[in-house]
């Protein structure tokens, strides 16, 4: 008869293998803000580590990307009501790691607070930790469209992924 130790490990071991930590719990770290690259991206800073952080919810439009009735930079517009939301600090919570590298997460709920003011747009495949959390994204979202709040003023924009695809000559070739 095997000891109750010589199953439970290797289960363990596979378990600690193949899951991330963040999928059982976020992380969260006090944050300097340094850089914001556009709608849905900045550079922190913790100590001497820098790194880039995706809002993990979110799809900001890309810079040059055109509202969808009038001439604008949509990107430009979402960029700059990042700025505005954010502060030299914040209270990051890490949710994983992108095929980039980058850190997916979000600092302060501004992802929610980006989709209220109608700065940004729900992310296709985004993650919630239950039900009632993605209603709350999707009402936010509905409610910045029905009340023409920021980019949706400007008649809205094609979803970023879709023009992404479609305009892959504005992006160099990432590694």
């Amino acid at each position: 008869m095997r000891a109750p130790y010589q199953i439970l490990w290797p289960l363990l071991s596979l378990f600690l293998v193949r899951v991330d930590l963040t999928d059982l719990w976020p992380i969260r770290m006090r944050v300097e803000i340094l850089r914001v690259y556009d709608g849905d991206t900045v550079l922190v800073k913790r100590g001497s580590f820098e790194s880039k952080v995706r809002f993990s919810r979110i799809d900001a439009p890309e810079k040059g990307q055109p509202f969808l009735s009038q001439d604008g930079d949509a990107g430009a517009l979402s960029k700059k009501c990042l700025q505005h939301l954010l502060g030299p600090t914040g209270e990051l919570e890490i949710y994983g790691l992108d095929m980039y590298g980058r850190i997916l997460g979000d600092v302060d709920q501004v992802s929610f607070k980006l989709i209220e003011k109608g700065c940004a747009s729900l992310y296709p495949y985004a993650k919630f930790k239950d039900q009632h959390e993605k209603y709350r994204y999707l009402r936010a979202l509905i409610m910045a469209k029905k009340l023409k709040l920021t980019l949706w003023a400007f008649g809205g924009i094609e979803q970023p992924k879709a023009w992404r695809s479609k305009n892959k000559h504005h992006f160099r070739k990432r590694i």
